[in-house]
């Protein structure tokens, strides 16, 4: 079951993977080089990821938003 639903014409997955690996980075960077989480906020994330999933775009920007996971990915 995906986590990251790629709308994306110009990026395969496995390009889309490394973005996300890039996007983690500058998002930890942006936050002043430590981004923590405790167990129980892990916990509520993957209770969460059952009936949503982040969405990917690529195109002039990068976009990620978090939407409902479509049925057949439920």
């Amino acid at each position: 079951m995906p986590q990251i639903l790629n709308f994306s014409e110009h990026a395969n997955d496995e390009e889309v993977s490394y973005l996300t690996t890039l996007l983690l980075y500058h998002l930890v960077e942006r936050c002043g080089g430590t981004l923590e989480f405790t167990v129980e906020d892990v916990n509520q994330i993957r209770t969460r990821l059952a009936t949503k999933m982040v969405q990917i775009q690529l195109g002039n920007d990068v976009r990620l938003r978090i939407i409902d996971r479509v049925p057949e990915l439920q």
